[in-house]
Formats: C-alpha cells, sequence, structure tokens
C-alpha cells in the first residue's frame, strides 16, 4: 500500500480529512439544530426560556442565536478551506509566510490555516 501523501507538516492527508470531515458534520449538525430552533413557531425563544419571558429577553436570546450560527458558519468555512488546501496539496502550509505550521497546532486545531505567529499578526489586525 502506498503512503499517505504529505503536505508542509506531517500530518497526512488521511488523518486531516478523517478530523476535518468530523468537525464539518459536527458543525452541519449544530447549524442545523440552531437554524431550526430560529425558524420552528412552535419553539420560539419564549418558550425556550419559559413562560413569562419579555421582549428584551426575547430579543437578546435571538441575537445571541444570530451570533451563534454565524460563529459557526464561519467554522464551517474554514474547515472546507481546510478540505480545500488537502485537495490542492497547500494544507499545513501557511497561507501568510509559507512557512509549515506546526504538527501540534494542526493536530489541535487541523483547520488551521496560518501558524502561531502569523495567527497572531492576523488577529492583531
Amino acid at each position: 500500500m502506498p503512503s499517505a501523501r504529505r503536505y508542509g507538516s506531517d500530518m497526512d492527508a488521511d488523518t486531516a480529512t478523517t478530523a476535518l470531515t468530523a468537525e464539518r458534520e459536527r458543525l452541519l449538525h449544530d447549524l442545523a439544530q440552531l437554524r431550526g430552533d430560529l425558524v420552528d413557531p412552535g419553539r420560539d425563544s419564549a418558550e425556550r426560556l419559559g413562560a413569562g419571558s419579555d421582549d428584551a429577553v426575547e430579543t437578546l436570546t435571538n441575537e445571541l442565536d444570530e451570533g451563534m450560527e454565524e460563529d459557526l458558519q464561519a467554522s464551517l468555512d474554514e474547515v472546507d478551506a481546510a478540505l480545500a488546501r488537502i485537495a490542492d496539496g497547500t494544507f499545513g502550509i501557511c497561507i501568510d509566510c509559507g512557512q509549515p505550521i506546526p504538527d501540534k497546532r494542526l493536530e489541535a486545531l487541523p483547520a488551521s490555516a496560518r501558524c502561531i505567529e502569523c495567527q497572531s499578526k492576523s488577529e492583531r489586525r
């Protein structure tokens, strides 16, 4: 059996794909569940919080749900981008500096597109 293709790190494509696919499925499930809560007329925010919820609490709950949905969608986009990097052979290479992303970072965050230093710079911008 041929060895697994390696990228900028020692993490092989099969390991990365398995981790990213599992994360993608989890994110899709969470998004579907959250979106079901947002559109299910039989289960509005007031029901989730209990009887007597006022409009301010309902508005806040809706805003929190929308924020959670945006965060989940952003995470899903990162996972999809990582899967695309596997497909095009650039997985494990920092998108900013072109250096290999450390294996420990990829093991902890398989969707990482940047090395720690470049990620820190990006967050400061």
